[in-house]
């Protein structure tokens, strides 16, 4: 009804003519500026006015209209109800949506930023230094099972696995209430996880490809968090995980050293030659197969590099010293490159 009533009021005061009016009314409310998901931080200072506060949207590309945000404003009588602070933003928000989100906030939020590709004990520290709790409270929480109890898309996790979560816990930005603590935050990176990892997607790995066979949630996590340890660029992570799928496909070791490392618990340098003769299944140089779990909490590109990769006879890679990944198709081309262009880190 409130819809209704703000556009039959606008269409009287545009006086341009209905179907011309109504048009560029929800053009500018209700048509999102971007259909993908791109998260913006904006800060609104106490007692700025909604003037100052349009010119930041559209700077900061939320909307496209000054005039349209003004005159939903004045309307609404939104101005007065917004609220200073912190908000996590998104592109893919509509103008009315917007302007809720503004009308909301809370000086009690906190942004929590955590980026893609690190095991759950590396997460805890940024975590901490974000100020909305310990790294310690932060694992606790992430062991409780009724964090996660809601989620029926641990149901492939082993019930062994530790910790239990590992993975699971989605790499991005939150706004997240201090009162409520790390528990919430918990609770969104899950469900972050399910947006992102659909359930449209998670049928898909259901189904064999010509590059990849059936997968099970757990084993298609694991394959994204070995390709966000590994690739450098996201246009390498298809062909990293196409060179998994082909180990794995003929029974070669995978071979992959962040696995180890992870269960020696560091991110570098590099396995020592002592230490690539460690017995351990996360030993992917003697040990065929995946890993026991996920070794990082993998990002969107990671994921869908690993369900959509590329069909190549690719089984080798290595990156230079410039940072450019090789991949071969045999060992004597494989040697034979790392010859010419070096090895990152050597």
């Amino acid at each position: 009804m409130r819809r209704l009533v703000v556009v039959l009021v606008v269409i009287g005061v545009l006086g341009f003519g209905t179907s011309r009016g109504l048009d560029w009314w929800n053009y500018n409310v209700y048509t999102p500026m971007a259909q993908s998901s791109q998260q913006v931080v904006f800060h609104v200072d106490a007692g700025e006015l909604p003037l100052q506060i349009s010119e930041d949207l559209y700077t900061q590309r939320l909307i496209r209209d000054r005039n349209a945000f003004d005159l939903y404003v004045r309307i609404t009588n939104a101005g007065p109800k917004f609220e200073a602070g912190t908000f996590l933003l998104n592109r893919n928000m509509n103008m009315a949506q917007i302007i809720n989100a503004l009308e909301h906030g809370s000086p009690d939020q906190l942004l929590v930023t955590i980026p893609e590709g690190f095991p759950l004990k590396f997460q805890a520290q940024y975590v901490e230094k974000s100020g909305l709790g310990s790294a310690a409270d932060y694992l606790a929480a992430a062991k409780d099972p009724a964090v996660a109890a809601s989620f029926d898309f641990l149901s492939s996790r082993p019930a062994t696995a530790d910790p239990p979560l590992e993975g699971y816990l989605f790499p991005d930005t939150y706004l997240i209430d201090r009162t409520v603590g790390v528990k919430e935050l918990v609770k969104a990176q899950l469900t972050q996880f399910g947006n992102v990892f659909s359930t449209a997607l998670r049928s898909q790995i259901q189904q064999a490809t010509p590059a990849r066979p059936a997968e099970s949630i757990e084993s298609m996590v694991i394959l994204a968090s070995m390709v966000e340890r590994e690739a450098n660029k996201d246009s390498d992570r298809g062909n990293v995980c196409s060179v998994y799928y082909n180990r794995l496909k003929i029974g070669m070791p995978l071979g992959v050293d962040a696995t180890l490392l992870y269960a020696l618990g560091r991110l570098t340098p590099e396995p020592t030659y002592a230490e690539l003769q460690l017995n351990t299944p996360y030993n992917t140089r003697t040990h065929a197969g995946l890993p026991p779990g996920p070794i990082s909490n993998p990002g969107r590109a990671a994921l869908l590099a690993c369900i959509n990769p590329p069909q190549t006879q690719y089984l080798y890679y290595f990156a230079d010293r410039n940072g450019v990944t090789h991949f071969e198709t045999n060992e004597n081309d494989f040697e034979r490159d790392k010859q010419t262009y070096g090895v990152s880190g050597s």
